[in-house]
């Protein structure tokens, strides 16, 4: 059945799923567009002279740069999830979800600095996770702090959701006062090391009023038609069962699967409303998607009926495809 072929960690579902991922991809690079990338806020200096030039010069590269990323951000979900034994047995589902997720809308497929951010946020946390039972908690959550600021330096608002590794530290049981302040030196000091060559240029006035503007630019509401309410009324609807199925597994869970489970369900809620803000709006599916994800196989993987669970899984799959021919 399809939801069998794809939740398993085999060779056929290893190479199904990014052909089917990039399937959703082939939209893009087939609609004629006026911008090939998503780019509402003052665009930050690594994005000046390392993406943009390289990436963003067309539709094609733009394209084929953010299904990649997609890729990594997805398989970091999954080697999370079959590391850790968050479901029944080592599985991509996470991938497929988290490409199903975020193909939807053209303009979250468009190359947006929010991709890069949310990369090297999810490696942060992938960092977090490694740091369970560490004796050297602080120097885990700099690394996680630094990887964060990394990200920050593409995406400036990726600022703003810094809390998402202060939660994570205190449900894995990391947090003290050192190895926050660990954490916030971590995030700080791509800044200092971008503020200082910035100040050998005779620019680090120019930087942090550059900084300032990505920080409180609003880049506007998305204009939501009859077919994308019903889209995110379905998928709101599902994620909303999800999350409660998760809960009520947990008790039924170690102890340390309950910590990672939490991890995503928070970041799931504490991104998923940002994108129904017009602070943000679209632009943050892609960090959103990533605890979707997770807590969507974990309700797909726990789900007892075989047959509702394909059910649900087709259902899915059904309800991107008349998303991607509407929206």
């Amino acid at each position: 059945m399809l939801l069998r072929t794809f939740h398993n960690n085999s060779i056929p579902a290893f190479v199904l799923i990014p052909l089917t991922i990039l399937g959703f991809w082939m939209r893009f690079f087939f609609t004629d567009m006026v911008h090939i990338t998503a780019l509402d806020n003052p665009s930050m200096p690594l994005w000046d002279s390392i993406i943009y030039p390289y990436l963003g010069q067309s539709q094609f590269t733009s394209g084929l740069t953010t299904f990649l990323l997609a890729l990594l951000i997805g398989w970091s979900l999954s080697r999370m999830v079959s590391q850790y034994g968050l479901l029944s047995k080592q599985s991509m589902l996470p991938l497929l979800l988290y490409g199903l997720f975020t193909s939807v809308f053209l303009s979250v497929q468009r190359l947006n600095p929010v991709w890069f951010f949310v990369l090297f946020l999810t490696l942060g946390i992938e960092r977090l996770f490694s740091g369970t039972g560490s004796k050297r908690p602080m120097a885990i959550c700099f690394d996680a702090g630094f990887l964060a600021g990394i990200g920050s330096l593409f995406y400036a608002k990726g600022l703003i959701f810094f809390p998402i590794l202060i939660v994570t530290m205190g449900i894995l049981r990391l947090a003290s006062f050192r190895s926050v302040v660990a954490a916030i030196l971590g995030v700080l000091f791509p800044f200092v090391i971008s503020i200082t060559w910035f100040f050998l240029h005779d620019k680090s006035i120019e930087f942090l009023l550059l900084l300032k503007e990505n920080l409180i630019t609003n880049p506007g509401q998305y204009n939501h038609t009859i077919f994308s309410q019903m889209y995110m009324s379905v998928i709101i609807l599902f994620l909303g069962l999800s999350i409660i199925a998760t809960f009520s597994y947990m008790p039924m869970q170690k102890v340390i699967v309950r910590r990672y489970l939490r991890v995503f369900v928070w970041i799931l809620l504490l991104t998923g409303a940002t994108v129904l803000t017009p602070f943000f709006s679209m632009e943050m599916i892609p960090l959103a998607a990533a605890g979707s994800a997770v807590t969507m196989a974990f309700w797909l993987d726990k789900m007892r009926k075989n047959r509702m669970k394909e059910m649900i899984f087709l259902l899915l799959i059904v309800v991107t495809i008349s998303a991607q021919l509407f929206l």
